[in-house]
C-alpha cells in the first residue's frame, strides 16, 4: 500500500509540474500574439497540445483572471491579472526604466529604430522601443512581441553572452521552434560565434523583409547577458561603413546601463 501511495504521489507531482509547464507556456505565446488574441485552434496547434488539454488549461487561467476573452469573441490574450503580476519583477531589476534615456538618445543620434530585448526563459522578448525621424521606422515591431532565443539579431547577441551551458541549454530546447520560424541552426551558431569576436552583432532580419539589425549586448557584473540593445533598419542603412560608425555608441549606451543597474542595486 505504501508504494503504491508513494506512486501515486509522484504520479501527481509529475501531472502538476507538466501543467505549470504547459500553463506558462500559454501565457508566453499570449504574451507574444496579437492584440485581438488568439483561437483555441491555434494556441493547441502550436504547443502541441490536444484540443481538450488546451481549453481545460485556458479556462482555469481565464478564472484567475490571468487569461480573457479578447472583446467577448472566441479568442483569449493575456488578462489584467498578468499585467498586476508583472509589476513587482520589473520594480526589482529596473531595466526598462534605466534603459529609457539611453533609448531616446540613441534614437535621435541614429534617427532609426532602437529596440531594448530582454532574455525571457527560452525567448527574446522586446521590453521597450523608440523612434528616429527617419521616414522608415520598424513600426511593426511592437513592445512584448516575443521570439525564440537565436532567431533575432538581438536573441543572438544574448545568446552569446549567457555562459556556453545555458546557452546550449537554449539553443537545444528550441530547435522545433526555430524550424518553425524557417531560421536555420548554422545561423545562429555562427551568429553566436561572431557576436562572441566582435562584441555586437549585424545581420538581416528573418522577419521584416529589407531590414537589417545591429545588436550589442547589456550585460552584469559577471558578463552575462540580461539584455541588449538593437537598432533595427533598412537594410541600406546598416552598411559596413555606418555599422563601423555607430557600434561604439550602441557599446557605450550598453555600458551606461549596465553601470546604472549596478549601482541601483548597490543603494538598493
Amino acid at each position: 500500500m505504501g508504494y503504491q501511495e508513494t506512486g501515486g504521489v509522484l504520479r501527481n507531482e509529475v501531472t502538476g509540474t507538466q501543467s505549470i509547464r504547459r500553463s506558462f507556456a500559454i501565457m508566453r505565446m499570449l504574451a507574444g500574439g496579437d492584440h485581438d488574441g488568439e483561437k483555441l485552434v491555434d494556441i493547441a496547434g502550436s504547443l502541441k497540445l490536444s484540443h481538450p488539454t488546451a481549453h481545460r488549461i485556458l479556462k482555469a487561467l481565464e478564472k484567475e483572471g490571468v487569461v480573457e476573452r479578447a472583446g467577448g469573441t472566441s479568442r483569449y490574450r493575456l488578462g489584467a491579472e498578468a499585467a498586476w503580476l508583472g509589476v513587482a519583477p520589473f520594480n526589482r531589476c529596473p531595466i526598462t526604466r534605466i534603459s529609457s534615456p539611453v533609448l531616446d538618445e540613441l534614437a535621435q543620434l541614429t534617427k532609426d529604430s532602437i529596440f531594448l530585448s530582454v532574455p525571457s526563459h527560452n525567448d527574446a522578448v522586446y521590453a521597450d522601443r523608440r523612434f528616429g525621424s527617419w521616414p522608415v521606422q520598424a513600426r511593426g515591431v511592437h513592445v512584448g512581441a516575443r521570439r525564440p532565443l537565436g532567431v533575432s539579431v538581438a536573441g543572438r547577441v544574448m545568446m552569446a553572452y549567457l555562459g556556453e551551458a545555458r546557452a546550449t541549454e537554449v539553443f537545444q530546447e528550441n530547435l522545433e521552434r526555430y524550424a518553425e520560424w524557417n531560421c536555420p541552426e548554422a545561423l545562429i551558431l555562427d551568429g553566436i560565434t561572431r557576436a562572441r569576436e566582435q562584441g555586437y552583432l549585424v545581420e538581416d532580419s528573418l522577419t521584416g523583409r529589407g531590414r537589417r539589425a545591429l545588436a550589442v549586448p547589456v550585460r552584469d557584473i559577471g558578463g552575462r547577458a540580461i539584455g541588449a540593445l538593437c537598432v533595427i533598419a533598412p537594410a541600406a542603412r546598416l552598411g559596413a561603413e555606418r555599422v563601423n560608425r555607430l557600434w561604439p555608441a550602441l557599446r557605450e549606451a550598453s555600458r551606461k546601463v549596465s553601470a546604472s543597474l549596478f549601482e541601483t542595486r548597490l543603494a538598493g
